[in-house]
């Protein structure tokens, strides 16, 4: 390989931060510049990649997106919706009480740190698969 062909491969990484690795101050003026080759950067299946490989932004990482990401898994492990990845009805009970059961734990751990509307979300969410659990493993009628 060329001179010129392993340039076009690589790019530069320039460290500007006003600190070191150790957490001593550096200079202002000392930046550290590092080579990478293409091979060497992380695959954008990773999620390091701002947008999809079609060109579409995925949706904004917040708090009502993260519960609403439980609130899918937990209906296609209920059966209720297609599985992304088979396109057919797939039920795993004790998959979906897991997930139920990270809610939980989420509502209990943001208790008084959450704006009212994201409360609400995560109450509603976990009512809505609760009853859908107890529906499936026929605690409660429908």
């Amino acid at each position: 390989m060329t001179k010129e062909q392993e340039e076009q491969e690589s790019f530069r990484v320039t460290d500007k931060r006003g600190f070191q690795e150790n957490g001593e101050s550096r200079a202002s003026d000392v930046s550290e510049t590092t080579e990478v080759k293409e091979s060497d950067e992380p695959s954008s299946e990773t999620g390091n990649d701002a947008s999809e490989p079609d060109g579409q932004q995925r949706p904004p990482i917040d708090f009502p997106s993260y519960i609403l990401s439980y609130y899918t898994q937990g209906l296609v492990l209920l059966g209720e919706v297609p599985s992304p990845y088979s396109g057919k009805k797939e039920e795993d009970v004790e998959a979906s009480r897991h997930t139920i059961d990270i809610l939980t734990m989420l509502q209990e751990k943001t208790k008084g740190n959450l704006r009212q509307d994201e409360e609400q979300l995560l109450e509603n969410v976990l009512y809505e698969l609760r009853m859908k659990y107890m529906a499936k493993t026929n605690r409660i009628k429908i």
